[in-house]
């Protein structure tokens, strides 16, 4: 059940960053059995998404017994595998020169490996990598040295490792535009990011509507089972899964039990107005309908394929047309101005802190850099010490004596 949570996340987080994503690389399918040898041997091996035959391989749900031994099982993908999660597994520097030809690889996570300067050596030839993860590894700034050449790296995580800043900053001086995060500097203005809205979960709970294979017409396995049009549907195997995933339409047909849903209702425009009269996208002319609120403006769209794509990297939409660009500075700007104080009874009144002290550092907390958790309110002295519990609150909260744990009677 673990391993399929796990894999339908993936699935709705992976599609939402391919429509996003204008350049993905045009590659042909992966052979079914490799892929089918991955999940045998622990991973979660499936198509990125249903227009693309890019693929993404988890092995961080296997851990520790994933060892250099199953990198070999990647060869035979080594062209279509786009994101690879190692993070926690017993890898080791030697393993990663097997990484090698994998020469689409965008996203990589090492995270809580054993993984040293010696094995970041093996990166050098992954030039379309942008995501790097080397969080709890034992890299220094010797071992970033290997990175300068990956001039498309926009983003680094090297959170309790011993990388200083200055290895960070020659990095940076080496690797235009990269965001290399070593979990000690407070986040950089203008205001707290806007939480996103999370994907449904329904999925992972819903029952399949079917009893047999649309392919094969064996007994599904309750394992591989795909949401198409929010109808869970089962297969006998992920092979047979990831058929249907990239031509739906071609066997939809064969699921007796799937309906057809209802048209959706007309289109409501949005009570708040946008400010926008063409898309960030693509600068077309927007559809009110469509849009989302992003750092406290309302942003509209010309499609929903545009209104996926923003959430995924908001600044690279932003900055894309100047006019579009000066408009949304200056809507952030108004927006953030202090509104009319409400009448006394129109008052709410603010969750309050439980706790006088950061459970960090033991100073005294700043009402302002909060964050809730388990439905009671955790104030930190800063928005550094902030950001270390939201990554890992289990590690943290048993310092906050005033919190009451609701899951313990």
């Amino acid at each position: 059940m673990k391993r399929l949570v796990s894999a339908l996340c993936l699935v709705v987080l992976a599609a939402g960053l391919a429509a996003g994503q204008d350049d993905l690389p045009k590659v042909a399918a992966a052979d079914a059995a490799a892929l089918e040898k991955l999940n045998q041997a622990g991973a979660v091996a499936m198509a990125l998404a249903s227009n693309t035959h890019l693929v993404s391989v988890n092995f961080s749900m296997a851990g520790p017994k994933v060892t250099d031994a199953q990198l070999e099982l990647l060869k035979p993908v080594a062209e279509q595998t786009f994101w690879l999660n190692l993070a926690g597994t017993g890898v080791t520097d030697a393993g990663l020169a097997g990484l090698a030809g994998l020469k689409n690889l965008q996203r990589l996570h090492l995270e809580k490996t054993g993984i040293t300067d010696a094995g970041l050596a093996h990166l050098k030839g992954l030039s379309e990598l942008r995501y790097l993860n080397l969080y709890g590894t034992k890299v220094t700034d010797k071992g970033l040295e290997s990175l300068k050449g990956l001039k498309k790296l926009r983003s680094l995580y090297v959170w309790q490792t011993a990388v200083t800043e200055e290895g960070a900053k020659a990095l940076a001086g080496a690797v235009t535009g990269i965001d290399i995060n070593r979990g000690v500097e407070a986040p950089p203005p203008p205001p707290q990011p806007v939480e996103q809205p999370k994907p449904p979960a329904q999925p992972a709970a819903q029952k399949p509507i079917n009893a047999k294979c649309p392919l094969s017409g064996k007994d599904i396995d309750p394992a591989a089972v795909f949401v198409y049009k929010n109808q869970a549907i089962a297969f006998c195997c992920n092979n047979c899964k990831g058929k249907f995933e990239a031509e739906p339409a071609k066997f939809i047909a064969k699921v007796a039990e799937f309906k057809e849903p209802a048209a959706a209702p007309e289109k409501k425009p949005a009570a708040k107005k946008a400010f926008n009269p063409k898309c960030p996208r693509n600068d077309k002319d927007v559809d009110p309908a469509i849009a989302l609120e992003h750092q406290g403006v309302l942003i509209a769209f010309c499609s929903e394929d545009c209104k996926t794509a923003f959430p995924t990297d908001p600044n690279k939409y932003i900055n894309r047309y100047p006019h579009f660009k000066e408009a949304y500075d200056k809507a952030v700007k108004e927006a953030a101005k202090p509104k009319a104080e409400p009448k006394k009874d129109e008052k709410k009144a603010d969750a309050k802190p439980i706790n006088a002290k950061c459970p960090l550092s033991g100073k005294d907390v700043d009402a302002a850099a909060s964050f809730t958790y388990k439905k009671q309110v955790i104030a930190f002295c800063c928005n550094n010490c902030k950001g270390k519990f939201e990554k890992e609150p289990e590690k943290f909260i048993a310092k906050v004596a005033e919190f009451k744990d609701p899951d313990k009677k």
